[in-house]
This record gives structure tokens, C-alpha cells and sequence, in this order.
């Protein structure tokens, strides 16, 4: 028997293990924003679930933070291969079919918050190496891992962390949380993520609430703050705050231009056009190659029932700045506030909340090169983004370590419903990724040793 198909037969025969245990995972409630004693149980599980995989599997405090999950074996001089995810999960919110943290597998897929972002990375992770371990296959590599506890809310305390324990981390390359399958089955992968800044904008004009019969007579902030927001990014999603433009990459806009449109159907609503007015061509391109500004929330006056006819004294909007390579927060911050300046919206207060930089990674290299191979072999022919559209911590992994960093393909799916309710993936797709893995430890490890396939 070949070993993919041993792979695939131990994978049908452990098929409702590797699930049960994924929800067993998402049955823990561990949102770092709220429920810090859950975040503990939830690191305790894990550390505990390596204990079998590692020589040494540990708790590491972190500043700020629930604790991280540490875990490595004794090494053998075999190239090393850092695994970094993140067990916290945003919060449950609403709109559930079912409980969110009370897992259901209903046609084929499994529903839990948490169980795409990150949770489904983690399980597939051990269950590659369990696998790999039972069916006695050649591990050419030494595997790190790394799982801090506190990514949905910027990763405080990971840059101490790192440096801390820099040298049990230290590795050759890196394998980042994944990216995307597209609906169609294709995946995709990353060299690197935007950056994320955070605003709060806030526009206090009057004493208290005026009656709407003086509607044009005092200042609105509403009024005033849409129009503020509305000067800086146009109706089709441009950019227009002239600190932010980024000047053409000729090796970036090459690879981006092979980006296709990211399938939004899951979203859309009947006879509602879901995408922005721009070629499709173009739209695939903009997660790599330009920034974004989007309003996360914006609030105002009364919102109860009735109509109470008032002109707000306040208003008050949330922003968030996906920033490409070479744009950093202090320069976002202070673009930002000379926009509203110039355009006349001086009274506009703008409150850093947090911040991350982003960063590029190598698209060639032995690293790259495997996962490429094994995504290809697994799935097909990848897409490759220089930069994923999101933002994480991987900056300050990438910069300390000095690493290479690659966001495989695995699980997830735009229609996975990622921070929303409902988030899940297909059992179908686990066992892929799950596939995928073994086939890229494998491949890393053969061509870091010279052999071939």
C-alpha cells in the first residue's frame, strides 16, 4: 500500500476521534477578551494533548496575556520548523443556529465558534504528527510549537515573549495559522499580512442634544463626522487620505494581479450587489497591494423607539487601517489627522486603540518551495498572495526570530463564516488538512536533506 493511501486509511479509520477531539477543543469558551479562566483551561488542555508529541510541553506567562503553550523536543540537528497559532477565539455574539461553544456537526460540517480561527490549525497540527508517528513515516524535521492565548486581541505581551524564550524558539522557518481554500476547492496561501490600525474618532459639538427644529441652524456631528469619514475613503472602498498611497512593487503587483476576486457569494443577499463598483480584476489585488479603510461601527444619538427629532451633540466612529508593507502606525496615526486637518474637520479627535505592523515574507527558499509542493499535490494549483488580506502578530515573529513565514492552506473557507455566527468547517476539508500537513513535513524535511520524492 502506497503511503498516501495508508495516510487516507488511517484517516477514515480515525475519522470520528480527530472530529471529537476538534470539538472537544471548541467546547472551550476560550475568548481572550472576556473569560480569562477559560483561556487557562484552554491552555492547560493543550499543553497537556502535547505532553505526548514533545519532550517538553509548558505553560509560559505572558504579559497582558493568558498564558502561552510552549512545546519542542530534544533537537536532533534536523532543520527546525516553528509552528505558531493561537488558541483564543473571538467572542460568541449572536445570530447562532445553535449554542456557539456547545459544538454540532450538522451535513457534514462542524459549527463551534473558534473552530476555523484557530482552533481546526491546532487539532490538524497534532493529529498530523500522531499520524506521521503511527504509521512510521520519515520526520525529517524538528517541530517547534508556539500558541499564545491573546491574538483576537492584538497579542499583548508576544514581543516579550519571543525575545524571552528566543532561543527554544528559534527555528529555520515558520508555519503560520492558515489562510484560504476557495470555494472552488483552490487554495491559497501567504507570504506575509497587512498591518492593522485601530481608530476611534470622536466629534463632540454641543452641550447636550438640540431639538431638530434647529437643524441647520447648529452643528451636527453626526453630519459632520459621516462627511469626515466619507473624505477619506470613497464609496467603492479607495483609499483617499494622501499619506497612505504606496508606491508601486513591480515583483508584488505581479504576483497580485494572479489573485482572483475572493468569492463572497455566502454572503450576498438576493437582487443586492455584494461587491464594490470596480473590475473584478482589480478587486483580488487590493488584499496585497493597497490599504483599506473601514468603519467598524458608528454611533449616534438616541436609538430607542419613537423619534425624538434631535440634533446629536456627539458622535463617535470606529476605524480600522489595513496597512500594506512599509506603512507603519506612527505615519497612519499622523496621515489620519493631517486628512482632517486639510478637509476642514479640525474638531475630530482621533484616539489610537491598537496597532500592528505588517510585514513580508520570502516567496522562494526551501520552506516556501515545500509548502507550494505539497499544496499543489494535496489541492492543485495554489494562489499565491505576497501579503493575506487580514492582520496578526506576524511581525514580531518574523523580525525577532528572523524567519521565514508562510500562511498555509487549510480549513477554512470564505464561507466558513470566520468572527461571525455559525462559523464551521467541512469534516471533508479537516481531513484534507490534516493530509496536507503530514505531506508538507514530509516534503520540508526531504528537501532539506537533499533527498528527493
Amino acid at each position: 500500500m502506497s503511503q498516501h493511501s495508508e495516510l487516507r486509511s488511517w484517516l477514515t479509520a480515525q475519522r470520528d476521534r480527530l472530529v471529537g477531539e476538534l470539538a472537544e477543543a471548541c467546547s472551550i469558551p476560550s475568548v481572550s477578551a472576556e473569560l480569562p479562566e477559560e483561556s487557562e483551561r484552554m491552555a492547560a488542555w493543550l499543553r497537556d494533548r502535547l505532553a505526548g508529541l514533545f519532550d517538553i510541553s509548558e505553560l509560559a506567562e505572558v504579559d497582558g496575556a493568558p498564558p502561552a503553550v510552549l512545546a519542542r523536543s530534544e533537537p536532533s540537528g534536523a532543520p527546525r520548523l516553528l509552528l505558531y497559532s493561537h488558541y483564543d477565539v473571538q467572542p460568541a455574539g449572536e445570530g447562532w443556529t445553535e449554542a456557539a461553544f456547545t459544538p454540532s456537526l450538522r451535513d457534514g460540517r462542524l459549527y463551534a465558534r473558534g473552530v476555523a480561527d484557530d482552533k481546526a490549525d491546532i487539532l490538524a497540527r497534532i493529529h498530523a504528527m500522531e499520524a506521521i508517528r503511527e504509521l512510521d513515516l520519515p520526520l525529517a524535521i524538528d517541530l517547534v510549537w508556539l500558541s499564545e492565548g491573546a491574538e483576537e486581541i492584538g497579542s499583548p505581551g508576544l514581543a516579550g515573549l519571543v525575545e524571552a524564550r528566543e532561543a527554544e524558539l528559534r527555528s529555520d522557518a515558520c508555519l503560520w495559522e492558515s489562510y484560504l481554500r476557495s470555494e472552488t476547492g483552490r487554495p491559497e496561501l501567504g507570504f506575509g499580512s497587512r498591518g492593522l490600525v485601530n481608530l476611534e474618532l470622536t466629534l463632540e459639538l454641543l452641550r447636550g442634544d438640540q431639538h431638530s427644529a434647529f437643524a441647520g441652524v447648529v452643528r451636527s456631528a453626526p453630519v459632520e463626522l459621516s462627511h469626515a469619514i466619507a473624505s477619506m475613503v470613497d464609496v467603492d472602498g479607495r483609499v483617499l487620505v494622501r499619506g497612505l498611497r504606496v508606491e508601486a512593487d513591480p515583483d508584488v503587483d505581479g504576483a497580485a494581479a494572479r489573485i482572483p476576486c475572493p468569492d463572497v457569494s455566502s454572503s450576498e443577499l438576493p437582487g443586492v450587489r455584494a461587491l464594490v463598483r470596480r473590475p473584478r480584476s482589480e478587486l483580488g489585488a487590493r488584499g496585497a497591494i493597497e490599504p483599506t479603510l473601514n468603519v467598524s461601527s458608528l454611533s449616534s444619538g438616541y436609538q430607542g423607539a419613537g423619534s425624538p427629532t434631535i440634533v446629536p451633540a456627539s458622535a463617535k466612529a470606529k476605524i480600522d487601517i489595513r496597512t500594506v508593507a512599509g506603512q507603519h502606525t506612527d505615519g497612519v496615526v499622523e496621515a489620519v489627522r493631517e486628512h482632517l486637518r486639510e478637509h476642514g474637520f479640525d474638531d475630530v479627535r482621533v484616539q489610537l486603540l491598537h496597532a500592528i505592523d505588517g510585514t513580508s515574507s520570502p516567496m522562494s527558499g526551501p520552506f516556501a518551495e515545500a509548502v507550494v509542493v505539497a499544496a499543489t499535490s494535496m489541492f492543485g494549483e495554489p494562489v499565491l498572495h505576497p501579503q493575506v488580506a487580514g492582520a496578526g502578530p506576524l511581525a514580531i515573529v518574523a523580525s525577532r526570530l528572523n524567519v521565514p513565514i508562510v500562511a498555509p492552506p487549510g480549513s477554512t473557507r470564505m464561507s466558513s463564516a470566520i468572527h461571525g455566527p455559525d462559523e464551521n468547517v467541512a469534516v471533508a476539508d479537516y481531513l484534507d488538512h490534516v493530509a496536507f500537513l503530514v505531506e508538507l513535513f514530509l516534503e520540508y524535511g526531504r528537501r532539506e536533506s537533499g533527498g528527493s520524492r
